[in-house]
């Protein structure tokens, strides 16, 4: 090949090669009209704050396009509050999330609690609330109920904010927290009893209270849980029923 054909064929290949575009440089900004890259997830353990719907898609309509372009319920399940999920991705006031069986779906961000070191717990008699993490800043109006299921968010000896199912955080005197795994559970089947309960599903409620007994034998809060949903209280003593947790089950 001549010099003069090698130099067109190098400067033709140039020409192609610049009329292709060059890929932007690593950090660049996307140009205009292209898709922006998705948000961050966040790191660290998340949990249900309250009973909330896990749905299909990031809105509230009843139904939403299915695969096959036909409408479909947007309701996936119910998501009990203390259940443990796994933030997938951000979308303004919705979060998609993997549940403990895998499934995938939309919840609302605030119906999930997350940040590091969160964990779980539950009193064994009528807890003190206070507003601040001082002992003079006791308030009157609010008491724990035994059983309640408990989301500890920080703490501050000799006191812990807790997330509760009603009302905002607490501040609790740690010593009073119950943090073994049997009364735990208990208290989380506590959480779906009291639910069953309040959606008018007495049965469902009993059956949770069954499985309760055959499994957590011993634990004192079988007895007060299974007072307040049979409505036999022991010894006659009047057992307080929790707050309603706010959520937006269908």
């Amino acid at each position: 090949m001549s010099r003069i054909a090698a130099a067109a064929f190098a400067l033709a290949a140039t020409l192609a090669a610049c009329s292709k575009g060059s890929a932007p440089a690593p950090g660049a900004a996307p140009a205009a009209g292209s898709p922006t890259a998705p948000a961050p997830v966040p790191s660290g353990p998340a949990f249900v704050s309250a009973v909330t719907t896990l749905r299909r898609e990031p809105v509230d309509a009843a139904k939403v396009k299915g695969p096959a372009g036909k409408d479909v319920a947007n309701v996936l399940t119910v998501l009990q509050r203390g259940e443990r999920i796994t933030l997938v991705e951000d979308r303004d006031d919705w979060a998609r999330v993997r549940t403990s069986d895998d499934k995938d779906g939309w919840l609302r961000r605030a119906a999930i609690l997350e940040g590091d070191g969160i964990t779980e717990a539950t009193v064994l008699a009528p807890a003190d609330v206070f507003d601040r993490p001082d002992l003079l800043a006791a308030n009157a109006k609010r008491k724990i109920d035994p059983g309640t299921l408990l989301l500890v968010v920080k703490t501050k000896p000799p006191f812990s904010e807790v997330n509760v199912s009603s009302g905002p955080n607490a501040w609790v005197l740690s010593d009073r927290l119950a943090t073994g795994e049997k009364e735990v559970s208990v208290a989380k089947l506590a959480e779906k009893a009291r639910w069953l309960k309040r959606s008018g599903k007495d049965d469902e409620a009993r059956q949770i209270v069954t499985l309760a007994r055959e499994n957590f034998a011993g634990v004192t809060l079988v007895d007060l849980l299974a007072a307040e949903i049979e409505g036999t209280p022991p010894g006659g003593a009047v057992v307080p029923v929790s707050g309603q947790a706010p959520g937006n089950a269908p």
